[in-house]
């Protein structure tokens, strides 16, 4: 008898999906960092799917593309797979102690989400999480705003209209999105840090790509939620910009002392 509920237990335990985990995956050194986590899915069947995965988003990131952010003197972004570092779609693991190491650790974004492989013929699609680690720990400060927007973006590709592709690297390494989530990252960063130029040119050039994402087909609730993303973002620069002009410690021929305040971003990408 106890045997059998030991196999009846044995065969429910195996029945289960694989839980989510967020094993340690170590920043960039002397850099900000973007994690790019393993995805969930049919589209990459197994542990060398995965890693090749990976390893070709990180150089497609890293190595062959513009970057349409600002860097704050010389500290770069650096981009890092994390192998075995699977978060659930819902992130729901990333509570304020880990958002807080994340921080602490430079990291601007951790990109995960599932890729699968449907329809006939068969094409991919995904849904690809963005965590914004600087907008998400801002949200569990004393200090925090009313109404801060959701740290946890989620888009699906391909957008309505986009043509198939069976490469997975190349739906889910959008430039434009990629680009204008490290931007508002960064900007909201370097903003607690007033570093206050690099700041405001980084919310300002992110309010312009989101704005230029906001013109695709979108729907529902990523919508809504990079709409809130992109008002906050503009709220944002305009804040870095009095907090700058109220500052004694910045200096009189500061550049962001041509900026007014009611237009934080005129003249800006």
């Amino acid at each position: 008898m106890h045997k059998l509920l030991a196999l009846t237990a044995l065969a429910l335990l195996c029945s289960l999906p694989a839980r989510a985990a967020v094993v340690n995956c170590a920043p960039a050194a002397n850099s900000f960092t973007v994690l790019l986590s393993e995805p969930s899915g049919d589209a990459l069947p197994d542990r060398a799917a995965i890693e090749r995965f990976l390893n070709k988003l990180q150089f497609e990131l890293d190595q062959t593309r513009d970057e349409r952010w600002i860097n704050p003197g010389a500290t770069p972004v650096a981009f890092r797979a994390c192998p075995r570092r699977a978060p659930a779609l819902d992130g729901s693991e990333f509570g304020p102690a880990l958002v807080e190491q994340l921080n602490d650790q430079r990291v601007l974004l951790e990109i995960w989400g599932v890729v699968e492989r449907d329809g006939t013929p068969p094409t991919l699609s995904a849904q690809i999480n963005y965590l914004l680690v600087p907008l998400r720990f801002a949200a569990t400060q004393p200090d925090a705003a009313q109404g801060l927007p959701s740290g946890l973006q989620r888009l699906r590709y391909p957008e309505a209209g986009a043509p198939p592709t069976q490469d997975a690297v190349q739906l889910v390494s959008r430039p434009l999105d990629l680009d204008a989530f490290v931007a508002t990252a960064l900007g909201l960063k370097l903003g607690r840090e007033r570093a206050y130029e690099p700041a405001h040119a980084n919310l300002c050039r992110a309010s312009g790509l989101l704005g230029a994402m906001l013109k695709r087909p979108l729907t529902g609730r990523g919508k809504a939620e990079l709409t809130a993303l992109r008002d906050f973002v503009g709220a944002s620069a305009g804040r870095v910009l009095r907090e700058a002009l109220a500052d004694p410690a910045y200096p009189r021929n500061g550049l962001l002392r041509l900026q007014q305040p009611a237009q934080p971003c005129a003249g800006a990408e």
